[in-house]
Parts: structure tokens; sequence; C-alpha cells
């Protein structure tokens, strides 16, 4: 199943907000994805796996993993950008074969 890491600084409120969002939007769509709350640090550790990262914060290209800003959502500005994105990103998924 698809993993999308939802990514704030601490880990903690602002990414539970972002996280319930984004798998409402998820389900939506009819799609299935583990929506994780996790922090920079978890992102960093060997073990962690995700397929698509939405953050509130700047994440370096070199993580290798499909970043998404999560800041439309959090301030509520232009939440569509968001989910776009992430549409975007799950059909480019799906289009090389899926998750991992």
């Amino acid at each position: 199943m698809l993993t999308i890491a939802i990514v704030c600084g601490a880990g903690l409120a602002t990414s539970a907000l972002v996280a319930e969002q984004v798998r409402d939007h998820i389900a939506s769509r009819g799609r299935d994805a583990h929506v994780v709350q996790a922090t920079v640090m978890d992102l960093l550790s060997p073990d962690f796996q995700a397929d698509v990262v939405v953050s509130t914060v700047d994440l370096p290209p070199a993580l290798g993993i499909p970043r998404i800003s999560g800041m439309p959502i959090l301030l509520g500005t232009n939440p569509k950008v968001t989910y776009d994105d992430i549409d975007r990103v799950l059909a480019e998924l799906d289009e090389q074969g899926g998750a991992r």
C-alpha cells in the first residue's frame, strides 16, 4: 500500500491537522493509502519508508522521495494546490508501477 508521510518540524499537532485533510482527500478519490505523521528526523532514519512526503517545512531534494508542500493546507490559503500536487505525484507513481 502507498505510504504518504506528513512531516512538520515536531511531527505533532501541525502534521495531525494536515494528515487528516490528506486522508480525506485520498478517500474522496477512492484510493487507499497509509498516511503517517513523521518528523524530519524520521525521514533520515534508514528504516523509514514513504512513497510521498507532504511537508510544512523545507526538505532537501537528496531524500529521493517526492516532496509536496503542505503549507497551503495548513494555512488554508489554497489547499487545492497541495491536493492537485498529490494527485499528480500519485498518477506518476501509478505510471511507474506503483509504490515502493
